[in-house]
């Protein structure tokens, strides 16, 4: 099973800046996570299968 991510982990592993997956996630209003918190596994498929694809 996967563990938690920082929004800088997630960054850098989809090869942008993190104020690119700031604005990303700023723009999609189903995507609500809260400040300073980690990116569960189950809500970073999500963020991947949105911005990425599978």
């Amino acid at each position: 099973m996967s563990k938690a991510k920082t929004r800088k982990e997630i960054a850098d592993e989809f090869g942008i800046h993190p104020k690119t997956l700031r604005r990303w996630l700023k723009k999609e209003s189903d995507i609500i996570l809260e400040e300073k918190c980690l990116i569960t596994p189950k809500m970073y498929q999500i963020i991947k299968e949105r911005f990425i694809g599978k």
